[in-house]
């Protein structure tokens, strides 16, 4: 009795929230928007709309402009994102374009490049360590 109800609430979780994977060596042209979590071990180009959290693997590569609640960057990403919450740039993954996120971590290696956006703060890094000229901001 115990373990049919086990699996019964299993199944009413995966209803819930669907899980999707891009498979390593499959290339997609074209556009994802989904309900629930994505990850991508292939290569998209175009955009992704996704409720749920995006985790590009560490074969992954994302062309496009990205839109989700949280993501997980272990390949690379080129765009134009926008997390609202988490993303997390692991030591093997880059991320660049326009990066707008709620919170934003970067383990040792990760590379985040392009403008960063936080709560209306903008900042430019560049992969070569140096700040780019930022516009100033003067007051009275």
């Amino acid at each position: 009795m115990f373990s049919k109800n086990k699996t019964m609430a299993k199944a009413a979780d995966l209803e819930g929230g669907s899980r999707n994977h891009i498979a390593q060596g499959t290339r997609i042209k074209g556009d994802v928007e989904t309900e629930g979590d994505l990850r991508i071990d292939g290569t998209l180009e175009g955009s992704i709309v996704s409720k749920g959290k995006l985790v590009v693997g560490s074969t992954g590569e994302i062309q496009g402009d990205i839109k989700c609640v949280n993501a997980n960057v272990s390949g690379k990403v080129a765009g134009t994102i926008v997390v609202s919450e988490m993303l997390v740039i692991t030591s093997s993954g880059k991320a660049s374009g326009d990066i707008t996120y709620g919170q934003l971590t970067v383990e040792p290696g990760g590379l985040p490049e392009g403008t960063l956006t936080i709560a209306g703060k903008m900042k430019e890094i560049s992969s070569n360590g140096k700040k780019r000229p930022a516009q100033t901001e003067r007051t009275a």
